[in-house]
């Protein structure tokens, strides 16, 4: 029987006990592989396991459970939200949520969160492999050219004339120098893999730019890149540093 792996981060551990009971006893082909209680023990566990799922609490101690997300590339992960908080609900779907399960948690609930997760999982892979029939990663990254997929075709693009890409949950934006904007059916971590040489650069969970089209770094309210299309990007807090260094950039 094939598992898919998942972490449960909740800061109460009577909640979390039971959750990973429900999950252990109802949902067989899940396998449990971490858990955590607050927001930097939930980033260190997630970026060290690489779960398929995630089943997460809303409210953290003092913090909230979208500070996590904030720092991980949320797409790469399905997410389901277990909380007694329904007035989080809109803002959960925008970190593109499978479901939001309210506590007391009903088993028939968790069971559909559980199979919208594999149902998702298996269409990601079912996709990717019918890709890789035709166009192998190992080629894409050292080419000048990029394969975009879309639900009725492929596109063929210069990565020259890529000015930005934007995820928009499972799909990604790909932001061209003509102002033609092509939509993907595949999350932004997938296309980061390919985007490996010295113009691109992951400013933001939600963005990867291309060097050559930032106009320039505006340091005056906030960090954001300008691109040549007239774009402001926000450059990620954690991500500051490091693009000062790619850029030889001294404060």
């Amino acid at each position: 029987m094939k598992t898919y792996s998942a972490i449960i981060i909740d800061d109460e551990i009577n909640n979390l006990v039971l959750l990973k009971h429900f999950i252990k006893k109802f949902c067989l082909t899940i396998e449990i592989v971490g858990e955590a209680d607050s927001v930097s023990s939930g980033i260190d566990i997630i970026n060290a396991r690489k779960p398929k799922i995630l089943f997460l609490d809303i409210k953290l101690n003092d913090s909230d459970v979208y500070e996590i997300l904030d720092e991980i590339d949320f797409t790469e992960y399905e997410i389901v939200f277990v909380t007694a908080y329904d007035e989080f609900a809109l803002k959960a779907f925008k970190y593109n949520a499978v479901d939001y399960v309210l506590k007391p948690v009903l088993i028939e609930d968790l069971v559909l969160a559980v199979n919208k997760c594999i149902t998702r999982i298996e269409e990601k892979e079912r996709f990717e492999n019918h890709l890789e029939d035709g166009y192998k990663k190992e080629t894409l990254t050292n080419s000048k050219y990029i394969s975009v997929a879309s639900m009725d075709k492929v596109d063929i693009i210069k990565k020259d004339d890529l000015v930005f890409c934007k995820s928009d949950g499972r799909y990604t934006t790909f932001f061209m120098k003509n102002k033609e904007e092509i939509v993907a059916c595949k999350n932004i971590g997938e296309y980061e893999s390919i985007l490996v040489d010295d113009n691109f650069f992951r400013i933001h969970h939600s963005y990867i730019i291309n060097l050559d089209h930032v106009v320039n770094i505006n340091k005056k309210s906030g960090y954001y890149c300008e691109m040549i299309n007239g774009a402001l990007l926000p450059i990620a807090k954690r991500r500051q540093d490091s693009l000062n260094r790619f850029l030889k950039i001294k404060d």
